[in-house]
C-alpha cells in the first residue's frame, strides 16, 4: 500500500518542524510514500533539507518514495542550488 501526502501553501522554516513530524509519522507506517508538491507556493532550504532527508531515509528503510509534480517554487530552488541530480521528481499518474 502507498501513503499519499499532499503538501500545499508555504513550506518554509516556519513549517519545517511540523513537516518533519508528519513525515516521521508517515515513515513509521513502513509503507511506500507519495508526496504531492504541486500546490506548494513557497519552498525554502529548510523544506528542501527535509525532502533530501526523506529521500535518504526511505532509501535506508527500503521504502519507495515518489515526489510528485513539484511546483515552480520547488523546481526553482532545486535548480538554483544545483540539486537536480539529488532529488528526483515524477509526474502524477492522472
Amino acid at each position: 500500500m502507498t501513503q499519499q501526502l499532499i503538501l500545499s501553501g508555504e513550506q518554509t522554516i516556519y513549517q519545517a518542524a511540523e513537516l518533519h513530524r508528519m513525515l516521521v509519522e508517515a515513515l513509521s507506517r513502513k509503507e511506500a510514500l507519495e508526496v504531492e508538491l504541486s500546490c506548494v507556493s513557497e519552498f525554502d532550504s529548510a523544506a528542501l533539507q527535509i525532502m533530501i532527508w526523506l529521500q535518504r531515509e526511505c532509501e535506508r528503510l527500503g521504502l519507495a518514495l515518489a515526489l510528485i509534480d513539484p511546483s515552480q517554487p520547488v523546481l526553482d530552488l532545486v535548480a538554483l542550488l544545483g540539486l537536480t541530480r539529488v532529488l528526483t521528481f515524477q509526474e502524477s499518474h492522472s
